[in-house]
């Protein structure tokens, strides 16, 4: 009787242990995306905000952007889009999608904007900063 009751505790012991909100949370997967084209001004001015769109690549229709990843070197920002996948049945097609970039200066010159299109290439997007006036 005393080895039944044991064997039953550890049998609830370990339903409840397998039973943890950690497994209860969606996996993401999280990936940089390739940029295909990037649209927008080349010019603005002290303090306004601009807008570039950028499109890029997903492995399939779950992808969803996340965050824009930025390397700075004075005036120069190399930009790389990082996605997720989320959801289900996503099938396998890629798709290219778009976000907005945004950016503004307190300073006025001139930005260089190198965002990743391939592991050794940039779309390159100048844009000239003047003085409000």
């Amino acid at each position: 009787m005393k080895l039944k009751v044991i064997a039953l505790a550890l049998v609830v012991a370990s339903g409840f242990a397998s039973c943890s909100n950690d497994n209860d949370q969606p996996q993401m997967a999280t990936k940089k995306a390739f940029i295909s084209a990037v649209t927008g001004p080349t010019a603005g001015v002290v303090n306004q905000e601009l807008a570039l769109i950028v499109a890029y690549d997903v492995e399939n229709k779950c992808g969803v952007f996340n965050k824009f990843s930025e390397t700075t070197t004075e005036n120069t920002k190399e930009i790389e889009v990082e996605t997720n996948l989320e959801g289900t049945d996503c099938g396998t097609a890629p798709v290219t999608k778009t976000t907005t970039y945004k950016f503004k200066s307190s300073v006025a010159g001139t930005y260089i904007f190198k965002f990743k299109k391939s592991a050794t290439e940039f779309i390159t997007q100048t844009i000239v900063i003047s003085s409000a006036t």
